[in-house]
Order: structure tokens, then C-alpha cells, then sequence
């Protein structure tokens, strides 16, 4: 619903397409509990998808009348396909009012099947956005593609809130039955374990990283912050613990290991991060995504661009990737500050693992329809 409150209810009669060109996972868990319970509300209800998801929808015969089935060519992955499939939408466009897009790649082929169409045909374009790759130049356009086409979004996290908050009228975080992230990151040596098979003594912090083990200036002040951390708080000993693989482990792991700098083995990334008492980000980053360190529940400290910082949200300070003073004044916040830690640690896992019961999503799918249909109007 909008602020207000007010918006002009979908008539029955409305007839919505939704849009998949994946086979599996937490969209297409709600797509599909979408397409019964928007059928079951008396909708006129379509699916187009490639033919490996046709008939795995469950539609009861009572409901069969109302329901149309449309093969696309189009998978998970951008393809030679896309076109045809654009085109394949672009047909029905003036024959739909809604289009529900699950996930980026349909919601680009969304996007991109309104080409030639007169804007007095174009249906509302709602798309369920899962995590991408920003730093990948197909995923950025397919993105920028759907921040042009859509009247609303719903993140799977809310990183991906976060991208499109301002790009499009209407952004919300996605109601998932389970969450878009890899569940199977299982920590699997207790935390006193691991920091005793890293050789940290009692009582020592533990700062731990995934970032990079190449030239560039964020590990460079990563470093320097691990050199300098202890003798700027003589009161505590910290060691920092990097996991992250490039061509410089051997020489940082060489050079630094009098230093405070433990270079783990990068297979152990999981156990270590877990076994931190705070976490360093980065824009590069190896064996752990950002999402991956938010699921582990762990303060952290993010270093490099503000824009990439906006990943992390309120979940994480930031930092340049030249600001040793601002690393070590951070780290020592966190390190200070018992509630602080878990309040950030909190922060971060909610950024990923929040999610809603499935019961009522496609009920709530239609208020959004409706706010949808009433701000394209406004």
C-alpha cells in the first residue's frame, strides 16, 4: 500500500503475467506460490518461462480456464536467445496488465520487450531482483535496464533495496519463504580451534579479512593498520588473520608474519571469519562475497569506495581505501564496545536472512500490483 493508503484495487478481471527464465530457488518458490494464489483470487493468470518449468505450477483443473501457459527460449543465463524472447513478451504486452518479472534476467528480458511499444500499451512492470554482481558489465546493464522499466522492485536482500531506493517509484524488500543467500556456509571448527590452530595466544583479538592478497591500496592499509594497531592501544594485543588468495600471499604472508599478520590457509576462510571478533570488507575480496560475511553474523568495518560501501548499509562503518587512521579508529570502536559488536552483528545478518512467512505473499503481491497500477497512473 502507499503512505496514504489509497489505491485503486485491482479489478479481477486484471490479467498478469509472470515472468521466469530460472528453474529453481527462493524466487521462483515464490513465483510459483504467486501464480496459485493470484489464480485462486480470480485473476486471469499467465506464465512465461522456459518449457522445463511449464507444467510444474500445480494449477487444479477448476482453475485451468483461466490460465495460459507461454514457452520462451530464455534461461538462466544471458543467451543468444534474449531477443526472440524480448520479442516474444513484446507480443503479449498489450494483452497484459501486470508483468511480474523473478529475478534479473527476466526482469531485463521485461525490460527490454517494451522496445517499440506506444507507452498507452505498456503493462506495470514489477520485478523480484535477487543479489548481482555490480562489478560484472552484463549483470550492471541487465540492472540499469530494470531501474529504467520498472514501476517497483523487491530486493532479496537489502543491498539490492539499496541499489534501486531512488531509481524506481516503488522499492521493498522481497517476501522470500527461505532466503537468497548460500545456507550451506556451515562453520565446522569451534572458534577456540581455529585460533588455536592459527597459533593466536589467550586473549589475543582477532581481526580477519577475505580481502585480496594483491597490489592495491586498500590491503596496503590493511597492513599498515595491522602494524601499527598494537602499539597505538598497548592495552590489548590484536592479530590480524587474512584469508584472501592473489599473487602477494607468499610475500605478505613472508613479510608480515612478525608483524601481527597471519596469512591463513584460504581453504579454512569459513572457520576463520567465523572465529573473529571483527571482520574487514572490501570492494576485492576472495572465497567470501559480502553476503557471505553478513550471513556469518559479524561486526565489521568496510574499506574502500562509499558507494560499494552501501552494500553494508548501517550494518558496517566504512572507510577509504587509504585511511589507516579511519581503520584502526573503527576497529578499535568496535573492539571497545561489547554492544556495539553485536548490534552490528545483528545489522549485517538481517541485510540477508530476513525474511517473511509465505502464507500471505501472493495476497500481498496484489496491494503492490495496485500501488503499481496507481503510481505508473499518478
Amino acid at each position: 500500500m502507499s503512505e496514504s493508503g489509497e489505491v485503486n484495487p485491482l479489478s479481477a478481471d486484471t490479467r498478469i503475467l509472470h515472468v521466469l527464465a530460472e528453474t529453481t530457488g527462493p524466487v521462483v518458490e515464490v513465483a510459483k506460490l504467486a501464480v496459485l494464489g493470484h489464480l485462486r483470487a480470480g485473476f486471469k493468470v499467465a506464465v512465461a518461462a522456459h518449457r522445463s518449468l511449464l507444467g510444474t505450477f500445480g494449477v487444479p483443473e477448476e482453475l485451468a480456464d483461466e490460465f495460459r501457459e507461454i514457452e520462451l527460449a530464455a534461461r538462466r543465463r544471458f543467451s543468444m536467445a534474449d531477443p526472440n524472447t524480448a520479442f516474444t513478451l513484446h507480443k503479449y504486452y498489450q494483452h497484459v496488465d501486470i508483468v511480474h518479472a523473478h529475478g534479473l534476467h527476466a526482469a531485463t528480458l521485461a525490460g527490454l520487450a517494451f522496445t517499440g511499444l506506444p507507452a498507452r500499451l505498456h503493462p506495470k512492470v514489477v520485478a523480484t531482483i535477487e543479489s548481482f554482481d555490480s562489478a560484472n558489465v552484463i549483470e550492471k546493464t541487465g540492472a540499469e535496464i530494470v531501474g529504467r522499466t520498472a514501476t517497483a522492485v523487491l530486493g532479496t536482500t537489502e543491498p539490492v533495496v539499496d541499489y534501486y531506493s531512488g531509481r524506481v517509484p516503488i522499492v521493498e524488500r522481497a517476501e522470500l519463504v527461505h532466503p537468497d543467500i548460500d545456507v550451506d556456509l556451515t562453520v565446522r571448527t569451534p572458534r577456540a580451534d581455529v585460533r588455536r590452530e592459527l597459533g593466536v595466544k589467550e586473549g589475543t583479538w582477532v581481526v580477519a579479512s577475505p580481502i585480496a592478497l594483491r597490489d592495491h591500496t586498500a590491503l596496503a592499509t590493511v597492513l599498515d593498520a595491522a602494524v601499527q594497531i598494537n602499539s597505538r592501544r598497548p592495552d590489548r594485543n590484536v592479530v590480524f588473520v587474512l584469508t584472501g588468495t592473489g599473487k602477494d600471499r607468499s610475500t605478505v604472508s613472508r613479510e608480515f608474519s612478525d608483524r601481527g599478520v597471519i596469512v591463513a590457509p584460504a581453504g579454512d576462510l569459513v572457520d576463520v571469519a567465523a572465529a573473529a571478533d571483527v571482520v574487514i570488507a572490501s570492494e576485492t575480496m576472495t572465497g567470501l562475497s559480502h553476503e557471505d560475511l553478513m550471513q556469518l553474523s559479524k561486526p565489521a568495518v568496510f574499506i574502500g569506495s562509499e558507494r560499494r560501501a552501501g552494500i553494508w548499509g548501517e550494518a558496517a562503518k566504512s572507510v577509504d581505501a587509504d585511511d589507516t587512521d579511519g581503520l584502526l579508529r573503527e576497529i578499535n570502536h568496535l573492539l571497545d564496545d561489547p554492544a556495539g559488536r553485536g548490534t552490528s552483528a545483528v545489522a549485517a545478518k538481517k541485510r540477508v536472512i530476513d525474511v517473511s512467512n509465505g502464507a500471505a505473499i501472493s495476497a500481498t503481491l496484489l496491494d503492490l500490483y495496485a500501488e503499481a497500477d496507481a503510481a505508473a497512473d499518478s
